[in-house]
């Protein structure tokens, strides 16, 4: 099982990092300008990270994982 490390985006907590199995992603957005990136998981979870959506993208790309992409708020 393949992962990704991300970088949480919690506001008013010590930045922290978390692994997301990629095969229980279902659906990654962006959230706005430079706010980071929302991950919806197969549980419904719905978790914030810093890194950038089209690194995101990029990165399960590599892995051959294609994810449903909701539209951008921007």
């Amino acid at each position: 099982m393949a992962f990704l490390i991300l970088h949480l985006n919690e506001p008013g907590r010590q930045a922290s990092k978390v692994a997301l199995a990629i095969e229980h992603i279902v659906s990654v957005r962006e959230i706005a300008d430079d706010a980071g990136t929302e991950i919806k998981m197969s549980d419904g979870t719905i978790i914030n990270v810093t890194e950038p959506y089209s690194v995101i993208i990029n990165d399960l790309t590599q892995f051959g994982v294609k994810v449903a992409t909701a539209n951008s708020t921007r």
